[in-house]
């Protein structure tokens, strides 16, 4: 990280440049698709580049800020997806102080932050169970278009409260209005961080904008969380559901996963998703499919190289109902800066 420090009579303030470049070569395959050989950005850790900044205030006051871009490092392009905005995954300002922390703007997701903490492959986009489960189902089938979270992993127009840590635990609170447009949206987690056990409780209520084909949907998303760290072995584990009440659809969602450390520099990971969809109607009218199951096991190996570098190797078989299998083999590097 690049750090500038500039000094006043009054008060202190910070500014740093930081990020994570993640890029893989393989052969890419879920349920249902055809197999890609490619390049792809983002598969262990989405890419991305920042820069924030904090200013003393006295009193235990601070004032922050953060703008955090997105890379696609396959093709150079700035974001994950075409029509991503410049500071897609963070924009924020806010105030910090004995109370916890305050930030106004375009905020991560706490839903997010809850389901990457507790799994083995973390925010892996690519790899992960839970995150393909969630949000990443694309196929044009019945299960992504009834049964996925239908909002980013940052929200936008949003305020978000993080509380200090109180013996472990930390409470976070999100709300986005809608501004003329849709439904305001909220969230609530509650994250206790211990050793050898940690857990996490996370809950949201998502409205979609006026112009969507689904206007008027409201979308509530609970996940249960738990990590326990057997120093030998690290295993997670997590429940969750989606409940899309314009569909009439539900998606309950099941994941394992674990972490053994191997001679101080390397991890083995694996994880085990299971998901299930249960579907009504569309407006009360369209009957839609239902009771489509969803299964992807992802086993790897992460290799330090330093603390900020590191290679990886993955496979992952992805299994949906009436589908053929898909199978990722994947060879990659990230490294933090």
């Amino acid at each position: 990280m690049l750090f500038i420090t500039m000094n006043a009579a009054m008060a202190q303030s910070s500014v740093k440049l930081y990020g994570l470049v993640n890029a893989g070569v393989g052969s890419y395959q879920l349920a249902g698709a055809n197999r890609i050989k490619a390049v792809n950005s983002g598969d262990m850790s989405t890419s991305f580049w920042g820069v924030s900044g904090t200013e003393d205030l006295g009193t235990g006051l601070k004032a922050q800020f953060a703008l955090e871009s997105f890379i696609g490092m396959d093709t150079g392009a700035a974001g994950r997806f075409s029509g991503d905005a410049m500071f897609a995954k963070n924009a924020y300002v806010g105030l910090s102080g004995d109370f916890g922390q305050v930030r106004v703007g375009r905020n991560t997701s706490q839903m997010f932050v809850s389901l990457l903490l507790f799994n083995s492959f973390g925010d892996s986009f690519g790899f992960s169970p839970t995150l393909l489960h969630y949000y990443l189902d694309g196929r044009d089938i019945p299960i992504s278009k009834t049964a996925r979270l239908q909002n980013d992993t940052a929200w936008r127009n949003s305020v978000s409260y993080l509380s200090p840590m109180m013996s472990g635990m930390r409470v976070n609170l999100q709300a986005a209005v809608g501004e003329g447009v849709g439904k305001s949206s909220y969230a609530a987690t509650v994250v206790y961080f211990g050793d050898p056990f940690s857990a996490t409780l996370a809950y949201q209520s998502v409205g979609t904008d006026a112009a969507a084909p689904t206007n008027g949907r409201r979308e509530k998303t609970f996940n249960v969380g738990a990590a326990y760290d057997f120093r030998a072995v690290k295993l997670y584990a997590q429940v969750g559901q989606i409940d899309d009440d314009s569909y009439g659809s539900k998606l309950r969602l099941y994941d394992i996963s674990a972490e053994v450390p191997i001679n101080g520099n390397g991890k083995l990971l694996a994880a085990w998703g299971h998901s299930k969809v249960r579907t009504g109607t569309f407006a009360g009218i369209i009957p839609l499919f239902g009771g489509s199951t969803h299964k992807t096991l992802s086993l790897g190996y992460d290799h330090s190289l330093s603390k900020r570098t590191d290679l990886y190797a993955v496979y992952m078989n992805d299994k949906v109902d009436g589908l053929h299998d898909g199978n990722t083999l994947s060879l990659g590097l990230r490294h933090s800066f």
